[in-house]
């Protein structure tokens, strides 16, 4: 993967290059969308894992991708080929993603003790290979330019055309396995995912062709787990928002867990699931159109404390109005999604921001390495929502595809409501800590801007 010479494009980034950014985003999240929505149920309810055993595999999982991450970020750094840095990810990864998330919705014909080593193994590749491309996808920006306003401008633009395309899966994919399967659950998880796998690779590589890379960064130093470690450890503000995004997040992607089961018993319909999916559909977006707008008046840290205290208090009113009436939880479900569309574009930017922060105060951008953490903060999360949703089912002893009693419904509801609204207000408090406003940033910029020129009058002279 490394070679000598990179290929940096001069000029400033064209708007083709944000749409190939958006394109292969999509792709992307296509896949993204099934995989994280759907493995939880698909291991409980088609393939026959226990609800406990399959969060723990998720959970434990994305524990070795705490280590996994850092080293595709150091990775992604070191990488010079002539298509670049980052870009070249696309096309290397295409394949390998279809075909562990192909093997990922498969059944063989195991053993209980067997089932259980599949869905590990499988996972824990298609994980890998999912990290292979998302953390240079997601640091492209900071190699595309380094003016801010374009930078988060790409992120939102591909914030809102990735969370779409989710979404769209969502709404689609329990459609679309019983159309492929015919009534055969496992066939049709099977066909669906190699579907939308090949799909996604397509749009991998039309991204690929169309994004170009313009910003050159200093050469990168040799591997070091003790320089790694520091180059996080002294980024005060990358990990002030880490910490907030996990706690958050992790709640969330519990709710997002667990919203199959909640629909399908709860509601009372296993195709109201796509209803729903498309109810939040336009409160995400929203919330997403809109962030660009309210963080000017906010600024990010305001911005994120707003879209925080939305989902506690949105949250907190849905679980005290409870899902007796559809048409009014359909309405709750979607006012408690829009601060969800807040934090997608928040956290690109604000962790992308703090690329600046770290030449700043170490003199190294370490571009990947930082962007790898918005993946480790994603797989994080899902660990969280993952085991939490498994120990949850175990508690509760979940039986699938029957009538639940009273009280597991009552988990459910709580889950999806009163703990997500929790998760909102503790992911506050770290935030009430972070000094590294908008106003911090643009003197950090311009200290950076008198370095360059400084440094190149010393060169020339």
């Amino acid at each position: 993967m490394n070679h000598e010479k990179e290929n940096v494009f001069t000029g400033t980034v064209q708007g083709r290059e944000i749409a190939g950014h958006a394109v292969a985003g999509v792709g992307q999240n296509l896949i993204f969308g099934l995989w994280s929505s759907y493995m939880l149920v698909f291991f409980t309810d088609v393939f026959g894992i226990a609800g406990g055993v399959a969060g723990l595999i998720m959970m434990f999982t994305r524990i070795w991708d705490a280590i996994n991450d850092p080293m595709m970020g150091v990775i992604a750094d070191r990488t010079r080929t002539r298509w670049g840095r980052y870009r070249p990810w696309l096309l290397f990864m295409a394949l390998p993603v279809v075909f562990f998330l192909a093997l990922n919705f498969s059944t063989p014909s195991l053993s209980s003790a067997g089932k259980i080593a599949w869905a590990a193994i499988t996972y824990v590749c298609m994980s890998m290979a999912f990290t292979a491309v998302d953390i240079p996808y997601w640091t492209l920006p900071a190699a595309m330019t380094q003016d801010v306003g374009k930078r988060t401008m790409i992120y939102s633009i591909s914030r809102t055309t990735t969370t779409l395309s989710s979404l769209i899966v969502g709404i689609v994919a329990i459609p679309l396995v019983m159309a492929l399967g015919g009534g055969d659950m496992a066939r049709g998880y099977f066909a669906a995912a190699l579907l939308i796998g090949c799909l996604g690779a397509v749009l991998y590589l039309c991204g690929f062709k169309l994004v170009r890379e313009h910003v050159i960064s200093p050469p990168p130093e040799k591997f070091n787990f003790s320089e790694v470690s520091k180059a996080i450890s002294q980024n005060k503000p990358l990990l002030l928002i880490l910490i907030s995004m996990i706690v958050a997040n992790g709640f969330a992607f519990l709710r997002m867990n667990l919203m199959v089961y909640w629909v399908q018993y709860n509601i009372g319909s296993l195709d109201m699931v796509a209803v729903f999916n498309l109810v939040s559909l336009p409160a995400m977006l929203l919330g997403m159109v809109f962030t660009p707008l309210l963080s000017k008046k906010l600024g990010q840290k305001g911005m994120f404390i707003f879209a925080c205290l939305w989902g506690a208090v949105s949250n907190f009113v849905f679980f005290f109005v409870g899902y007796g009436n559809t048409i009014a939880a359909m309405v709750l479900y979607f006012f408690t999604s829009v601060p969800t569309g807040f934090v997608m574009v928040l956290v690109s930017s604000m962790i992308a921001n703090t690329i600046e922060y770290a030449e700043w105060k170490t003199g190294q951008r370490r571009e990947g390495l930082i962007s790898s953490t918005q993946t480790f903060l994603a797989k994080v999360s899902i660990a969280i929502g993952g085991g939490l949703s498994g120990l949850l089912l175990t508690i509760v002893n979940y039986q699938p595809n029957t009538a639940q009693p009273p009280d597991t419904l009552t988990a459910f509801h709580i889950a999806m409501t009163a703990l997500t609204g929790l998760g909102f207000l503790l992911g506050i408090i770290p935030m009430l800590f972070n000094d590294f406003n908008d106003k911090k940033y643009a003197e950090i910029t311009a200290e950076l801007r008198q370095r360059r020129e400084q440094a190149k009058k010393t060169q020339e002279e």
